[in-house]
C-alpha cells in the first residue's frame, strides 16, 4: 500500500473545477484483464457503492460512458489509447472537456449513477454520504480529469502479470472473433438498410488478437498508470492481482479500510474472500508456449517495476 496526502496542485494551467463532495470517491482502475472486475465485486459486497447500473464487468454504466465519450473525442479507444497523450496536453480541449464533464455530474443524468431511490433522496453526488466510486479500466487513461474534477479521490490500482493479461485478452479477442465469425455467415445475406460493414463487419480488436500485441498493449495501461500516479498526491493503493488472491483476507481488510467500510465485519471479509480462486495467480506458468512467451518478455521494464521479471 503506498499511501499519499490528498491535496495537490491542479495538473493543468487551467482555473480549478473540482466539484465539492461530502465523501470522496474511490477510482478503482487497472489494465483490463487485471482483476479489476474482480476486486469491484469484492468492495461492492464489502459495502462500496459504485452505481445503480452496472454492466457485466461491474462497471458503472454512466461512468463508463462518459470514459468512452472522452476517448472518442481524442480519437483514441480501449486498446489504441496513445492519441489521449495529445488531448491532455492542450489546455483549450481540458477545459472545455472538464466543464462538460463538470455540468454532466452535476445535472440530472448523475440519476443512472445513483438510481431512482437515491436520486430522489440527493439529488446530486456532492451530497452523497455513503463511501462511493467506479471502477473502469479506462480511467487509467483519463484518470488526470476525474483527479482534477474530484481532488480528495482515492486511487485503488491493481496490476497483474503482463503475460497473464495477454494471454486473457487473446482467449477474450478470440473469442469474439468466432463469434463475429458464425453471425457473419448466418446474416450476411439477410436483407437490411444498413451496409454490410455495419451490419456483420469486425469489431473487435486487432490488437489484442496476439500475445504480442496484448501485452505491448498491458505496457502501454502500465506507462499511462505510472506517468499520471507520479504527478498526483491523491491517497492511493497499488495491489499486485497475485497478491491479493494468495492472502485475500489481510488485503480486503486494508482494502475496506482504505475505502472507509466502517461497519465490515470479519465474516464479511472471510465470505468475501470465498469468492476468490487462488489458482488464478501466475497460471501462465502451467502452459510451455505462455512460459516461453514470458522468457522473451521479462526484460520489459515493468516487469521489473512489479517484480514480475523473476517469476518462473
Amino acid at each position: 500500500m503506498e499511501a499519499r496526502a490528498s491535496a495537490h496542485p491542479p495538473l493543468f494551467s487551467l482555473p480549478r473545477m473540482s466539484i465539492s463532495v461530502r465523501v470522496p470517491p474511490v477510482i478503482v482502475a487497472g489494465m483490463h484483464r487485471s482483476g479489476t472486475t474482480l476486486l469491484a465485486r469484492l468492495l461492492d459486497r464489502l459495502g462500496l457503492f459504485l452505481g445503480q447500473r452496472l454492466e457485466s464487468h461491474h462497471e458503472s454504466v454512466f461512468f463508463l460512458h462518459l470514459n468512452e465519450l472522452i476517448l472518442r473525442q481524442a480519437r483514441a479507444s480501449w486498446d489504441r489509447p496513445d492519441p489521449i497523450h495529445e488531448f491532455l496536453q492542450n489546455p483549450e480541449i481540458v477545459q472545455m472537456t472538464l466543464r462538460c464533464l463538470e455540468r454532466d455530474l452535476l445535472s440530472w443524468r448523475v440519476r443512472e449513477y445513483l438510481g431512482w431511490r437515491q436520486w430522489c433522496r440527493y439529488r446530486s453526488l456532492a451530497r452523497l454520504d455513503r463511501p462511493w466510486g467506479w471502477k473502469d479500466p479506462r480511467t487509467v487513461l483519463t484518470l488526470p480529469l476525474w483527479v482534477e474534477l474530484f481532488p480528495d479521490a482515492k486511487i485503488i490500482f491493481i496490476v497483474r502479470h503482463g503475460v497473464d493479461v495477454a494471454q486473457s485478452l487473446v482467449v477474450r479477442e478470440q473469442q469474439y472473433l468466432r463469434w463475429q465469425q458464425d453471425r457473419f455467415r448466418r446474416a450476411f445475406h439477410r436483407p437490411s438498410r444498413r451496409t454490410y460493414l455495419e451490419r456483420v463487419g469486425f469489431r473487435g480488436s486487432v490488437r489484442c488478437l496476439t500475445l504480442e500485441g496484448a501485452f505491448a498493449l498491458w505496457e502501454s495501461y502500465i506507462a499511462h498508470a505510472e506517468h499520471w500516479l507520479a504527478r498526483i498526491a491523491n491517497e492511493r493503493m497499488v495491489v499486485r492481482y497475485e497478491d491479493l488472491v494468495r492472502a485475500r483476507i489481510p488485503h480486503l481488510r486494508a482494502l475496506a479500510e482504505f475505502c472507509g467500510l466502517s461497519n465490515v465485519r470479519q465474516s464479511d471479509v472471510e465470505e468475501a474472500a470465498q469468492e476468490v480462486d487462488a489458482r488464478r495467480a501466475y497460471a501462465f506458468l502451467t502452459n510451455p508456449v505462455l512460459r516461453d512467451f514470458s522468457d522473451r518478455v521479462r526484460a520489459s521494464a515493468w516487469m521489473k517495476r512489479y517484480g514480475y521479471s523473476d517469476v518462473g
